[in-house]
């Protein structure tokens, strides 16, 4: 490891709590236009997952099984095939990972560790992270609350937590606070109106089915969704918003339909599942999304384009079914 790695790791270290869920909910993540990039959140759930449950260190390969599913599924599509070994290397950046006898791995012509280098290394969080997670009641819940509030939309957050064998834990993004009150992580409040007025604006009807219950006074059934992601700068506005069904909204946020500009919808080809799930989604296919009220906003075109694009956001898992 460089002296200034060097550096990164001792800072880490020395650290308070709050400056450590400060640096994990702005990791230095690879760009590429506004493409999103969650391999270094995703390697540190799996980090501290395996840390719960007794594991300090852990080979190549293993991060490598734990980390490929979780790239197919939260990650936005790539060509070819998902590269855990990025994460795994570029981590160390952060001074939240460090790599066993990182200065005898083979290295190719670029100073990148080849593919053997890898498999034959053992990585994990820093030795002083780790007891700091061991002896400080609260702060993998934390940590954890930080990175999924951060790097995955709510809809997201359990899937993601039975996925990395966290189930038990709380996805609700609250953090646990100590007596003081003390370390609370800093992100980007959502605004509480947000979900009124959006389900106002489409009067509480999801806006891709159509579906509305409603029982005496009270309307119940669908959820305000972010187009744009809210962990990536998506407003809290109507402009930004759509009702939805919860699993209607859970498969716009996984990527199973998106929209086109003129607001039709979008089905995913790689879209599978029952027959009935399948029927329902591909019915829709082409067809243009329910409109808001008159006088309130229709969806902003550069918040549609964020989801679908992958150079924007690449939620969308391209390619959609013919139109």
């Amino acid at each position: 490891m460089g002296l200034c790695e060097a550096m990164g790791v001792v800072g880490a270290m020395s650290q308070s709590k709050a400056t450590l869920l400060e640096r994990v909910v702005t990791l230095n993540t690879y760009r590429h236009g506004e493409r999103r990039a969650p391999h270094k959140p995703l390697l540190l759930l799996v980090a501290i997952a395996y840390l719960l449950r007794g594991r300090t260190r852990l080979h190549y390969e293993e991060v490598e099984a734990a980390l490929l599913p979780l790239l197919e599924a939260y990650a936005p599509p790539v060509s070819k095939r998902h590269q855990p070994d990025n994460p795994y290397w570029y981590l160390r950046s952060d001074g939240l990972w460090e790599i066993e006898q990182v200065e005898s791995m083979a290295r190719t012509a670029s100073g990148y560790p080849t593919q053997a280098a890898f498999r034959a290394s053992v990585g994990g969080l820093p030795a002083e992270i780790i007891a700091r997670i061991q002896n400080e009641p609260g702060l993998a819940q934390q940590l954890i609350a930080g990175l999924l509030s951060t790097y995955f939309p709510a809809t997201q957050h359990e899937s993601l937590l039975e996925a990395v064998g966290l189930g038990d834990l709380n996805p609700s993004g609250e953090e646990v606070a100590d007596e003081t009150g003390e370390y609370a992580v800093t992100r980007p409040t959502r605004d509480p109106a947000f979900r009124e007025a959006v389900l106002r604006a489409y009067e509480y009807r999801c806006a891709f089915s159509g579906f509305r219950a409603s029982l005496g006074r009270s309307y119940f059934g669908c959820e305000a969704a972010h187009v744009q992601w809210h962990a990536y700068a998506g407003p809290d506005s109507v402009a930004n918003g759509l009702a939805l069904e919860p699993t209607i909204h859970t498969l716009f946020d996984a990527g199973a339909w998106t929209l086109t500009d003129d607001r039709r919808i979008l089905v995913s080809a790689t879209f599978t599942g029952s027959e009935v799930a399948v029927e329902r989604l591909r019915a829709r296919h082409g067809q243009p999304l329910l409109e808001p009220l008159p006088g309130q906003p229709r969806i902003e075109i550069e918040y549609i384009r964020w989801h679908r694009e992958p150079k924007l956001g690449g939620v969308f898992r391209e390619p959609a079914l013919p139109l």
